[in-house]
Protein backbone atom coordinates (compact mmCIF):
# COMPACT_ATOMS: atom_id res chain seq x y z
CA UNK A 1 0.00 0.00 0.00
CA UNK A 2 1.33 3.43 -0.98
CA UNK A 3 0.28 7.01 -0.20
CA UNK A 4 -1.02 7.27 -3.78
CA UNK A 5 -3.24 4.24 -3.30
CA UNK A 6 -4.57 5.52 0.04
CA UNK A 7 -5.37 8.88 -1.57
CA UNK A 8 -7.33 7.16 -4.36
CA UNK A 9 -9.28 4.99 -1.92
CA UNK A 10 -10.15 7.99 0.25
CA UNK A 11 -10.76 10.26 -2.78
CA UNK A 12 -8.41 12.93 -1.40
CA UNK A 13 -5.10 14.45 -2.42
CA UNK A 14 -1.72 12.93 -1.63
CA UNK A 15 -0.96 16.00 0.48
CA UNK A 16 -4.00 15.35 2.67
CA UNK A 17 -2.87 11.79 3.29
CA UNK A 18 0.61 13.03 4.13
CA UNK A 19 -0.79 15.48 6.68
CA UNK A 20 -2.72 12.70 8.39
CA UNK A 21 0.20 10.25 8.33
CA UNK A 22 2.57 12.79 9.90
CA UNK A 23 -0.07 14.45 12.09
CA UNK A 24 0.42 18.01 10.88
CA UNK A 25 -1.70 20.60 9.14
CA UNK A 26 -5.45 20.97 9.08
CA UNK A 27 -7.65 18.06 8.02
CA UNK A 28 -11.37 17.79 8.75
CA UNK A 29 -12.28 15.19 11.39
CA UNK A 30 -14.36 13.23 8.85
CA UNK A 31 -11.55 13.05 6.30
CA UNK A 32 -8.97 12.21 8.97
CA UNK A 33 -11.17 9.36 10.23
CA UNK A 34 -11.67 7.98 6.72
CA UNK A 35 -7.95 8.03 5.93
CA UNK A 36 -7.01 6.58 9.31
CA UNK A 37 -9.46 3.72 8.80
CA UNK A 38 -7.82 2.82 5.48
CA UNK A 39 -4.37 2.98 7.07
CA UNK A 40 -5.47 0.69 9.92
CA UNK A 41 -7.19 -1.83 7.63
CA UNK A 42 -4.30 -2.04 5.16
CA UNK A 43 -1.51 -1.97 7.77
CA UNK A 44 0.25 0.87 5.99
CA UNK A 45 3.60 1.94 7.48
CA UNK A 46 5.23 5.17 6.25
CA UNK A 47 8.75 4.78 4.89
CA UNK A 48 10.56 7.61 6.64
CA UNK A 49 13.88 6.78 4.98
CA UNK A 50 12.44 6.98 1.47
CA UNK A 51 10.71 10.23 2.36
CA UNK A 52 13.98 11.72 3.57
CA UNK A 53 15.80 10.78 0.37
CA UNK A 54 12.99 12.18 -1.76
CA UNK A 55 12.92 15.50 0.07
CA UNK A 56 16.73 15.75 0.25
CA UNK A 57 16.55 16.90 3.89
CA UNK A 58 19.57 18.46 5.57
CA UNK A 59 20.24 18.18 9.31
CA UNK A 60 22.49 20.66 11.07
CA UNK A 61 23.15 19.65 14.68
CA UNK A 62 24.26 22.25 17.23
CA UNK A 63 26.96 21.01 19.63
CA UNK A 64 27.29 22.93 22.91
CA UNK A 65 30.39 21.69 24.74
CA UNK A 66 33.46 23.23 26.44
CA UNK A 67 36.26 24.42 24.16
CA UNK A 68 37.66 21.36 22.42
CA UNK A 69 41.25 22.17 23.38
CA UNK A 70 40.29 22.27 27.06
CA UNK A 71 40.62 19.51 29.65
CA UNK A 72 43.51 17.74 27.95
CA UNK A 73 41.60 17.15 24.73
CA UNK A 74 38.70 15.18 26.20
CA UNK A 75 36.12 17.36 24.43
CA UNK A 76 37.99 17.13 21.14
CA UNK A 77 37.67 13.34 21.30
CA UNK A 78 33.93 13.69 21.86
CA UNK A 79 33.49 16.23 19.06
CA UNK A 80 35.60 14.13 16.69
CA UNK A 81 33.26 11.20 17.38
CA UNK A 82 30.26 13.36 16.43
CA UNK A 83 31.87 14.68 13.25
CA UNK A 84 33.25 11.30 12.18
CA UNK A 85 29.80 9.71 12.51
CA UNK A 86 28.19 12.51 10.50
CA UNK A 87 30.84 12.30 7.76
CA UNK A 88 31.09 8.51 7.54
CA UNK A 89 28.15 6.56 8.96
CA UNK A 90 25.55 9.21 8.07
CA UNK A 91 27.16 10.64 4.94
CA UNK A 92 24.11 9.80 2.79
CA UNK A 93 21.77 11.77 5.02
CA UNK A 94 23.27 15.29 5.04
CA UNK A 95 24.15 15.50 8.73
CA UNK A 96 26.50 18.30 9.78
CA UNK A 97 27.69 19.38 13.23
CA UNK A 98 28.06 23.06 14.14
CA UNK A 99 30.21 23.72 17.21
CA UNK A 100 29.23 26.22 19.90
CA UNK A 101 32.17 26.04 22.34
CA UNK A 102 32.07 27.79 25.72
CA UNK A 103 34.70 28.61 28.31
CA UNK A 104 34.15 26.56 31.43
CA UNK A 105 33.11 27.64 34.08
CA UNK A 106 32.32 31.09 32.63
CA UNK A 107 28.53 31.51 32.87
CA UNK A 108 28.45 34.43 30.43
CA UNK A 109 30.32 32.37 27.84
CA UNK A 110 27.95 29.43 28.31
CA UNK A 111 24.85 31.65 28.04
CA UNK A 112 26.16 33.43 24.93
CA UNK A 113 26.88 30.17 23.13
CA UNK A 114 23.58 28.65 24.22
CA UNK A 115 21.65 31.62 22.81
CA UNK A 116 23.71 31.54 19.61
CA UNK A 117 22.81 27.87 19.19
CA UNK A 118 19.07 28.15 19.83
CA UNK A 119 18.77 31.13 17.46
CA UNK A 120 20.67 29.33 14.70
CA UNK A 121 19.14 27.14 12.00
CA UNK A 122 20.12 23.91 13.77
CA UNK A 123 17.34 21.34 13.89
CA UNK A 124 18.57 19.58 17.06
CA UNK A 125 21.12 20.08 19.80
CA UNK A 126 23.80 18.05 21.59
CA UNK A 127 24.59 19.57 24.99
CA UNK A 128 27.18 18.77 27.64
CA UNK A 129 25.29 19.95 30.76
CA UNK A 130 28.42 20.42 32.84
CA UNK A 131 27.12 23.75 34.17
CA UNK A 132 24.09 22.32 35.90
CA UNK A 133 22.19 25.37 37.16
CA UNK A 134 22.88 27.40 34.03
CA UNK A 135 21.71 24.59 31.76
CA UNK A 136 18.46 24.18 33.71
CA UNK A 137 17.77 27.91 33.64
CA UNK A 138 18.53 28.40 29.95
CA UNK A 139 16.52 25.40 28.81
CA UNK A 140 13.55 26.67 30.81
CA UNK A 141 14.00 30.27 29.65
CA UNK A 142 14.37 29.42 25.97
CA UNK A 143 11.42 27.01 25.95
CA UNK A 144 12.92 25.53 22.81
CA UNK A 145 10.86 23.09 20.78
CA UNK A 146 13.94 21.60 19.12
CA UNK A 147 14.98 18.13 20.30
CA UNK A 148 18.14 17.97 22.39
CA UNK A 149 20.39 15.25 23.77
CA UNK A 150 22.94 15.21 26.58
CA UNK A 151 26.46 13.81 26.44
CA UNK A 152 29.04 13.30 29.21
CA UNK A 153 26.49 13.74 32.00
CA UNK A 154 22.85 13.32 32.88
CA UNK A 155 20.98 16.27 34.37
CA UNK A 156 18.03 15.62 36.71
CA UNK A 157 14.98 17.81 36.12
CA UNK A 158 15.29 17.88 32.33
CA UNK A 159 13.73 15.91 29.48
CA UNK A 160 16.28 15.27 26.75
CA UNK A 161 15.56 12.88 23.91
CA UNK A 162 18.54 10.84 25.01
CA UNK A 163 21.40 10.95 27.50
CA UNK A 164 24.69 9.27 26.61
CA UNK A 165 26.92 9.04 29.68
CA UNK A 166 28.37 6.78 32.34
CA UNK A 167 26.64 6.17 35.63
CA UNK A 168 28.83 8.63 37.57
CA UNK A 169 28.10 7.28 41.05
CA UNK A 170 29.06 3.73 40.08
CA UNK A 171 32.15 5.03 38.26
CA UNK A 172 33.20 6.96 41.36
CA UNK A 173 32.53 3.96 43.60
CA UNK A 174 34.76 1.84 41.36
CA UNK A 175 37.42 4.57 41.35
CA UNK A 176 37.46 4.41 45.15
CA UNK A 177 37.91 0.67 45.02
CA UNK A 178 40.75 0.92 42.49
CA UNK A 179 42.51 3.67 44.45
CA UNK A 180 42.47 1.51 47.57
CA UNK A 181 43.51 -1.58 45.59
CA UNK A 182 46.57 0.10 44.07
CA UNK A 183 47.69 1.76 47.33
CA UNK A 184 50.92 0.56 48.93
CA UNK A 185 50.03 1.66 52.46
CA UNK A 186 47.08 2.51 54.66
CA UNK A 187 46.02 6.08 55.27
CA UNK A 188 43.77 8.81 53.94
CA UNK A 189 42.29 8.72 50.44
CA UNK A 190 41.40 11.98 48.71
CA UNK A 191 39.05 12.64 45.81
CA UNK A 192 39.54 15.96 43.99
CA UNK A 193 36.80 17.58 41.94
CA UNK A 194 37.29 20.83 40.07
CA UNK A 195 33.70 21.86 39.44
CA UNK A 196 31.08 21.85 42.19
CA UNK A 197 28.33 22.58 39.65
CA UNK A 198 28.95 19.53 37.47
CA UNK A 199 26.46 16.77 38.32
CA UNK A 200 28.71 13.97 37.09
CA UNK A 201 31.75 15.17 39.08
CA UNK A 202 29.65 15.50 42.22
CA UNK A 203 28.29 11.99 41.78
CA UNK A 204 31.71 10.48 41.11
CA UNK A 205 33.07 12.09 44.26
CA UNK A 206 30.06 10.84 46.23
CA UNK A 207 30.57 7.32 44.88
CA UNK A 208 34.27 7.43 45.76
CA UNK A 209 33.52 8.38 49.37
CA UNK A 210 30.77 5.76 49.57
CA UNK A 211 33.26 2.99 48.78
CA UNK A 212 35.26 3.81 51.88
CA UNK A 213 32.22 4.58 54.04
CA UNK A 214 30.73 1.18 53.21
CA UNK A 215 33.98 -0.70 53.90
CA UNK A 216 35.07 -0.07 57.51
CA UNK A 217 38.79 -0.48 57.93
CA UNK A 218 39.58 0.33 54.30
CA UNK A 219 40.66 3.87 55.14
CA UNK A 220 39.21 7.35 55.36
CA UNK A 221 38.03 9.30 52.32
CA UNK A 222 38.17 13.09 52.15
CA UNK A 223 36.57 15.30 49.51
CA UNK A 224 38.43 18.29 48.10
CA UNK A 225 36.37 20.73 46.02
CA UNK A 226 38.29 23.19 43.87
CA UNK A 227 37.36 26.01 41.53
CA UNK A 228 39.49 24.99 38.58
CA UNK A 229 41.23 22.05 36.92
CA UNK A 230 44.39 24.04 36.14
CA UNK A 231 47.86 23.11 37.35
CA UNK A 232 48.21 25.89 39.91
CA UNK A 233 44.92 25.01 41.64
CA UNK A 234 45.49 21.25 41.70
CA UNK A 235 49.03 21.62 43.07
CA UNK A 236 47.79 23.97 45.80
CA UNK A 237 45.07 21.48 46.73
CA UNK A 238 47.63 18.69 47.00
CA UNK A 239 49.87 20.86 49.19
CA UNK A 240 46.95 21.58 51.53
CA UNK A 241 46.00 17.89 51.58
CA UNK A 242 49.51 16.77 52.53
CA UNK A 243 49.67 19.41 55.24
CA UNK A 244 46.33 18.36 56.77
CA UNK A 245 46.82 14.59 56.50
CA UNK A 246 50.33 13.30 57.16
CA UNK A 247 49.69 9.85 55.67
CA UNK A 248 47.96 10.07 52.28
CA UNK A 249 47.56 6.66 50.64
CA UNK A 250 45.82 7.60 47.42
CA UNK A 251 44.47 10.44 45.30
CA UNK A 252 41.72 10.33 42.66
CA UNK A 253 40.76 13.10 40.24
CA UNK A 254 37.26 12.84 38.79
CA UNK A 255 38.14 14.47 35.47
CA UNK A 256 40.83 14.32 32.78
CA UNK A 257 43.40 16.32 34.79
CA UNK A 258 44.83 13.28 36.59
CA UNK A 259 48.21 13.75 34.89
CA UNK A 260 48.68 17.10 36.67
CA UNK A 261 48.40 15.48 40.09
CA UNK A 262 50.62 12.57 39.05
CA UNK A 263 53.33 14.87 37.72
CA UNK A 264 53.29 17.01 40.86
CA UNK A 265 53.52 14.02 43.20
CA UNK A 266 56.53 12.79 41.27
CA UNK A 267 58.07 16.24 41.51
CA UNK A 268 57.60 16.05 45.30
CA UNK A 269 59.15 12.57 45.38
CA UNK A 270 55.92 11.04 46.73
CA UNK A 271 54.57 9.00 43.81
CA UNK A 272 55.96 5.70 45.15
CA UNK A 273 53.93 6.21 48.35
CA UNK A 274 50.65 7.57 46.96
CA UNK A 275 48.46 5.78 44.42
CA UNK A 276 46.91 7.92 41.68
CA UNK A 277 43.72 7.09 39.80
CA UNK A 278 41.48 9.14 37.55
CA UNK A 279 39.41 9.37 34.42
CA UNK A 280 39.85 9.50 30.65
CA UNK A 281 42.35 8.19 28.13
CA UNK A 282 43.66 11.58 27.02
CA UNK A 283 47.25 11.64 25.73
CA UNK A 284 48.90 12.98 28.92
CA UNK A 285 47.07 10.48 31.12
CA UNK A 286 47.99 7.57 28.86
CA UNK A 287 51.65 8.58 28.85
CA UNK A 288 51.74 8.65 32.64
CA UNK A 289 49.85 5.39 32.95
CA UNK A 290 52.50 3.71 30.79
CA UNK A 291 55.30 5.16 32.93
CA UNK A 292 53.72 4.15 36.28
CA UNK A 293 53.01 7.71 37.38
CA UNK A 294 49.26 6.95 37.18
CA UNK A 295 48.13 3.58 38.55
CA UNK A 296 44.67 3.25 37.01
CA UNK A 297 42.31 5.11 34.66
CA UNK A 298 38.60 4.80 33.97
CA UNK A 299 37.58 5.58 30.41
CA UNK A 300 34.38 7.40 29.47
CA UNK A 301 34.83 6.69 25.74
CA UNK A 302 34.08 10.25 24.55
CA UNK A 303 34.35 9.36 20.85
CA UNK A 304 31.84 6.54 21.38
CA UNK A 305 29.54 8.98 23.15
CA UNK A 306 29.66 11.13 20.02
CA UNK A 307 28.82 8.17 17.80
CA UNK A 308 25.97 7.00 20.00
CA UNK A 309 24.30 10.40 20.30
CA UNK A 310 24.42 10.97 16.53
CA UNK A 311 22.94 7.52 15.95
CA UNK A 312 20.02 8.36 18.24
CA UNK A 313 19.39 11.67 16.47
CA UNK A 314 19.40 9.82 13.14
CA UNK A 315 16.73 7.47 14.48
CA UNK A 316 14.60 10.40 15.60
CA UNK A 317 15.07 12.84 12.71
CA UNK A 318 15.29 10.50 9.74
CA UNK A 319 13.63 7.22 10.72
CA UNK A 320 11.08 9.01 12.95
CA UNK A 321 11.57 6.38 15.64
CA UNK A 322 11.79 6.83 19.39
CA UNK A 323 15.26 7.30 20.85
CA UNK A 324 16.69 5.30 23.70
CA UNK A 325 16.26 7.60 26.68
CA UNK A 326 19.51 6.53 28.31
CA UNK A 327 22.64 4.93 26.91
CA UNK A 328 25.09 3.92 29.62
CA UNK A 329 28.73 4.05 28.64
CA UNK A 330 30.64 1.05 30.12
CA UNK A 331 32.97 1.71 33.06
CA UNK A 332 36.20 0.41 31.52
CA UNK A 333 39.28 0.06 33.73
CA UNK A 334 42.77 0.56 32.30
CA UNK A 335 46.17 -0.34 33.67
CA UNK A 336 49.35 0.03 31.66
CA UNK A 337 49.16 -3.67 30.76
CA UNK A 338 45.88 -3.34 28.82
CA UNK A 339 46.48 0.11 27.37
CA UNK A 340 46.98 -0.22 23.63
Amino acid sequence: MTVNEIAKLADVSIGTVDRVVHNRGRVSPETREKIQKIITETGYQPNALARHLKLNCKYKIGVLIPEIAAESGYWKQLYDGICRTAANDLSAFSFKAELFPFVRPDRLSFAAQFHAMVTSDCCAYIIAPVMQEQTLFLLYESNTDRPYCFVDSALPGTHPLCTVAQDPFRAGYLAGRMTELTAVREGTYAVLKSDTEAYNQNERARGFCEWFDSKPGKGKAVLISGSSADKKTICAEIDALLKSYPVVAGICLVNASTHIAASYLRQLGLKDRISVTGFDLVAENCEMLRSDRIDCLISQEPAEQGRQVMTQLFRKLVLEEDCRESIRIPIDIYFKENLL
